[in-house]
C-alpha cells in the first residue's frame, strides 16, 4: 500500500487532478472577446501571412498571434493545450521546489496557490483562449528554469541534462516572442545566470551564454515590431509623450494594485511561509527577527483587510499613501528575511533569484501603458515556488504541519467547489445562448436580440457593452447574426 503514496505517485495524482479540473473549465468556456476576431481572421487567411501582417501593423508577439490564428478557429486545440499546460506548470513547480522535508505540504501549498488567484487573473488566463498567450510562456519559462536548475545542481552534468539544457533554448525563444514582461524577466535572468555560472560553475557557463544570446535575439525581434510601435503611438499617445519618470509615476499605483493587493492569497501564503522561517530558523537574534516578522504579519492583514472594512479602504487601494510606502518596505524586508535566515549558498541564491524574477515580471510593467490582471500571472507563480522552497527549508513541529495541512486542504476544497460551480453555470448559459442565437439566425426580421449574460466573474469578454463596437461586430459575424440588427442587448437573467 505504501508504494501508492510515494512522492512521485502523489504528485502525479495531484497533477492529474489539475489536468481534469482545467479540462472541465476549458471545455465549458466558449470563445469570448478577442477570440472572435482571431477566429474570423484564422478562418479567412493563412496564419503565417496573418502573423507577418500583424507584426507590421499591430504586435511583435509573433507566437502569440500565431496561437490565436491557429487555435481560435479550432477550439478543440485549446481544450487540449490549456489543461496540459497547467498540469505541466504544476509538475515543473514541484520539480523546481525539490522538496524533501515537507514535500506533501509543499505540493498542497502550490495547488492551493494555483486555485486561489484573483478572479480577474483567473478569467483572463485560466479560461480565455487568447489568455493562453500568457500561460504558454509561463509553462515554457518553468521548463527552462527546471533545465537550468538541473544543470547547476549536478557537479558533472549528465548527457541527458546537457541535451535538455540545449533544448530549453527553444522554450526561451518562444517565450521571448510571446509576452513582453516574461521575455524581459528571462533576459535579465539569463544575465544573472551567466554571471553566476562564470564565477562559480565555469564549465557550464557556455550553456547560459547561449541562453542569453537566444533570448536576446527573441526580445529584440519582439521590441522592433513596427506594428507595436505604431499601436502604442496611436492608442497610448498621451503615455508615449510622457517622460520616463512620469510613466513610472503614473503606473506605480496600478502596479501595487495588480502585483500585491489583488493577489491576496499568493501574498498571504508567501507571508505565512516567510513568518514560519523567521519563527523556526533562529539564526539571528529576536531583535532582528521580530521587526521582520511584524512586517510579514502586517502584509497578511493588509491583503485580507477587505473582510473588515466596507467602503473605502486605504489598505487595499494601490493609490493610497499607505500602499505606496508599505509595499516597497515589505519587499526590502522580505529580502532581508532571506539573508537573516539562510547561510550563503545555492539554496539562498535560488530563493533570491526566483523572488527577483517574480518582482521583475511586475516591475517591467511600470514601463507599460496597460497593466492588466493577466500580466501578474508570472509574479504569482514564481512567488508560489519561492514560498514552497521556504516551507521546505524549516523543521516544522507536528502541530504546525497539521495546521498548514488543514489550511491548504480547506483552500483547495473551497476553490475546487467554486470552480466547478462557476464553470457548470458557464456551460449552461452558453448552451442557452446557442439556442437563442440559432433563433435569431433563423429570424433575421427580429432586429433586436436579447442575450443572457454569463455569471459574474466567470468569462472574460463574454458580454459586450453598448459602446464596444469592435467586439459587437465580430460577435455578430462569428455567430452569423444579421449585421443590420439594430440592437444586441446582453442582460442579467435575474433582471428580467
Amino acid at each position: 500500500m505504501t508504494r501508492f503514496f510515494t512522492k512521485r505517485t502523489v504528485i502525479l495524482a495531484l497533477s492529474a487532478f489539475v489536468l481534469l479540473l482545467f479540462a472541465y473549465m476549458t471545455y465549458q468556456t466558449p470563445l469570448a472577446g478577442d477570440d472572435w476576431g482571431y477566429a474570423l481572421n484564422g478562418m479567412s487567411g493563412h496564419p503565417l501571412e496573418l502573423v507577418k501582417g500583424f507584426y507590421m501593423t499591430w504586435s511583435g508577439r509573433i507566437f502569440s498571434e500565431l496561437w490565436g490564428f491557429l487555435a481560435a478557429p479550432n477550439k478543440w486545440v485549446w481544450n487540449i493545450v490549456n489543461p496540459l499546460c497547467f498540469a505541466g506548470i504544476y509538475l515543473a513547480m514541484n520539480r523546481l521546489t525539490q522538496s524533501r522535508n515537507h514535500w506533501f505540504l509543499c505540493a498542497l501549498l502550490l495547488l492551493a496557490g494555483m486555485l486561489s488567484v484573483d478572479d480577474n487573473l483567473r478569467m483572463e488566463t485560466y479560461s480565455w483562449l487568447m489568455g493562453e498567450t500568457y500561460v504558454i510562456p509561463l509553462a515554457l519559462s518553468m521548463l527552462y528554469l527546471c533545465a537550468a536548475d538541473g544543470l547547476i545542481r549536478e557537479d558533472y552534468p549528465s548527457r541527458t541534462t546537457k541535451v535538455l539544457a540545449l533544448l530549453s533554448n527553444l522554450a526561451l525563444f518562444v517565450t521571448g516572442l510571446m509576452m513582453e514582461n516574461i521575455a524581459a524577466a528571462m533576459l535579465a535572468g539569463t544575465v544573472v545566470l551567466c554571471i553566476y555560472t562564470y564565477c562559480l560553475h565555469r564549465r557550464i557557463f557556455p550553456y547560459f551564454l547561449l541562453n542569453f544570446a537566444v533570448i536576446t535575439v527573441a526580445f529584440v525581434i519582439l521590441r522592433l515590431s513596427p506594428g507595436a510601435a505604431a499601436r502604442a503611438a496611436r492608442d497610448s499617445a498621451v503615455w508615449a509623450n510622457m517622460s520616463l519618470f512620469e510613466k513610472i509615476a503614473s503606473a506605480y499605483p496600478n502596479f501595487l494594485q495588480m502585483t500585491f493587493i489583488n493577489n491576496n492569497y499568493a501574498i498571504g501564503l508567501f507571508a505565512v511561509c516567510c513568518s514560519t522561517v523567521l519563527l523556526l530558523k533562529r539564526k539571528r537574534s529576536l531583535a532582528i527577527r521580530l521587526p521582520l516578522l511584524l512586517v510579514q504579519a502586517l502584509a497578511v492583514f493588509t491583503v485580507f483587510s477587505f473582510v473588515l472594512f466596507k467602503g473605502e479602504n486605504p489598505f487595499t487601494d494601490g493609490g493610497s499613501l499607505y500602499s505606496m510606502i508599505f509595499w516597497p518596505v515589505y519587499t526590502v524586508c522580505t529580502f532581508l528575511t532571506f539573508f537573516a535566515s539562510f547561510e550563503e549558498g545555492i539554496f539562498r541564491d535560488k530563493v533570491v533569484f526566483l523572488l527577483g524574477l517574480a518582482g521583475l515580471c511586475g516591475v517591467v510593467m511600470l514601463y507599460s501603458p496597460i497593466y492588466g490582471s493577466r500580466s501578474a500571472l508570472y509574479t504569482v507563480y514564481f512567488l508560489l515556488v519561492t514560498a514552497a522552497l521556504l516551507l521546505d527549508s524549516v523543521d516544522l513541529p507536528k502541530w504546525t504541519a497539521l495546521l498548514l495541512l488543514v489550511l491548504f486542504t480547506v483552500i483547495i476544497g473551497d476553490r475546487t467547489h467554486e470552480y466547478l460551480s462557476k464553470y457548470r453555470l458557464v456551460g449552461e448559459t452558453y448552451r442557452e445562448r446557442t439556442e437563442i442565437l440559432q433563433y435569431y439566425r433563423e429570424h433575421p426580421e427580429d432586429k433586436e436580440a436579447w442575450i443572457p449574460r454569463f455569471p459574474v466573474f466567470t468569462v472574460h469578454g463574454g458580454d459586450i457593452e453598448p459602446d464596444d463596437t469592435y467586439h459587437l461586430e465580430t460577435f455578430k459575424e462569428y455567430y452569423q447574426l444579421p449585421q443590420d440588427a439594430d440592437k444586441i442587448i446582453f442582460y442579467f437573467k435575474d433582471s428580467e
